[in-house]
């Protein structure tokens, strides 16, 4: 189900990603990793601290209510 446009997308991720102190593609990996463990999500990384960003976000650990919230966005 989807909820809102563009902004309450981007409103709804970034809530999330303030009270984990994250980044909202921290967010989306921590989701697409809570979702299915056995995906491999490989995103584009053309910097070093990119990647230890995106690598930050297998330990980010999503609340049930969040994994909805995520996945009504979605």
């Amino acid at each position: 189900m989807r909820e809102g446009g563009s902004a309450t997308v981007a409103t709804a991720l970034a809530a999330i990603a303030d009270a984990h102190g994250a980044t909202v593609p921290q967010v989306a990996l921590a989701w697409l990793l809570a979702v299915s463990p056995t995906m491999l999500p490989i995103p584009a990384t053309t910097t070093l601290g990119h990647l230890r960003e995106n690598l930050a976000a297998q330990d980010l650990r999503l609340t049930d209510g969040e994994i909805r919230t995520v996945d009504a966005l979605a």
